[in-house]
């Protein structure tokens, strides 16, 4: 029995190694993407391009085995940006398409020293090297830019529509859909290259290589490349696009109530009595001066009737109905209402009660009745 155990332990100790839950990654995108001239580690004033974010890669060991980006096949072999372009020196900036490439910069020296530029292609592609190399930094990082040229010399210019035939303050869109997602992939040991432990539509052969588990998610396609709200072209900001310049404000619209609770008798609200129980108020910041604006507000409470309803506090008894108001305009439950001519700033409208029964009050149950409100602000179509 002793013998057994000891072979056991012999044998685990033989495995250990290549158990490789000692590598891992976190991916942080940039909050705005914005094209520039010679971003990050380009020096030539011919390219144009924005940085997308960075893998910040650790391994337990202080050494990382001939590390790679797979499942690249969405955003590799080139990305057709349109926008306004020129072809030549005095030409008129037209519409028209241009190809940028998704290059990643690595610093196996550490971050600040000379970077490694790799120009992503087919499904997978080495950050290194296709041979077998191992990085010995203990944090090892990865640059992702999308840049219009594909050379890998950093100094090197981009010849065919540099940077100077882009039209500075102007969007530029991506394909519909664009959303690359990226697995970042290493070998198990120091002596397999990029092509043992990788398969030719990107995926990973587990047995010499693994995944790289990035923000606690393991497998391919585990890391989205564009981050939510990297997104720059202010005509339409939710779209695949980037700017070119400066980036514009946008309008940031903010709903809320003057006072959370309010309370009311209910005597002042019968018939066609309204009382005014609350201001509703949209702040808008980074507004245009001289510019108005439309919302479209939806007001609901708990109940599943067609109308409010207050209900009673204690009890069971039946609720009371009644008419919802926006400075006079009666507002249909669940229906969007429109507010217009919003202006940068604070704007407010009364919110008033009305419309109750009086016949049906005088027949319920004596003591409080409550309601919640809520609001639902939106861009018309």
């Amino acid at each position: 029995m002793r013998a057994k155990l000891i072979l056991v332990v012999l044998l685990s100790s033989v495995v250990f190694p290549h158990l490789f839950a000692a590598v891992v990654a976190t991916y942080v995108p940039e909050s705005q993407i914005t094209l520039e001239i010679a971003p990050g580690p380009f020096t030539s004033d011919t390219v144009l391009g924005a940085k997308l974010g960075t893998f910040i890669i650790t391994s337990t060991t202080g050494e990382i085995y001939t590390p790679s980006l797979v499942n690249i096949g969405e955003a590799s072999d080139g990305i057709q940006v349109t926008g306004l372009m020129k072809d030549y020196q005095n030409g008129p900036f037209v519409q028209n398409t241009n190809t940028f490439y998704i290059i990643s910069a690595a610093y196996p020296s550490g971050l600040g020293g000379e970077p490694v530029l790799q120009t992503l292609y087919n499904n997978l592609w080495p950050i290194i090297d296709w041979d077998s190399n191992t990085i010995t930094q203990s944090v090892f990082y990865v640059e992702m830019y999308l840049v219009n040229t594909n050379k890998t010399n950093r100094n090197a210019q981009s010849l065919w529509r540099k940077a100077q035939f882009f039209k500075l303050d102007s969007p530029y869109l991506l394909p519909s859909g664009f959303n690359p997602r990226f697995s970042v992939a290493v070998a198990m040991d120091e002596d397999t290259n990029l092509g043992s432990y990788t398969n030719d539509d990107g995926t990973v052969n587990e047995v010499e290589g693994d995944y790289v588990v990035t923000d606690s998610v393991d497998g391919p396609d585990s890391t989205p490349i564009i981050g939510s709200g990297g997104y720059t072209n202010p005509d339409d900001p939710g779209s695949p696009g980037f700017y070119y310049g400066d980036v514009p404000l946008f309008p940031t619209f903010y709903f809320n109530f003057f006072e959370p609770e309010v309370s009311f008798s209910l005597e002042s609200a019968f018939g066609s009595g309204k009382v005014t129980v609350n201001q509703a108020i949209i702040q808008v910041d980074n507004g245009v001066a001289g510019d108005t604006y439309t919302k479209n507000l939806t007001f609901t409470d708990t109940s599943t009737a067609t109308s409010f309803q207050l209900f009673p506090s204690i009890g069971s008894a039946s609720p009371i109905d009644y008419q919802l108001y926006l400075d006079n305009d009666p507002i249909t439950k669940g229906t969007p209402f429109l507010w217009q001519n919003i202006n940068p700033g604070l704007n407010a409208k009364d919110l008033m009660i009305g419309g109750i029964n009086e016949s049906d009050v005088i027949n319920k149950v004596s003591g409080t009745y409550s309601g919640t409100i809520t609001v639902t602000i939106s861009t018309p179509n």
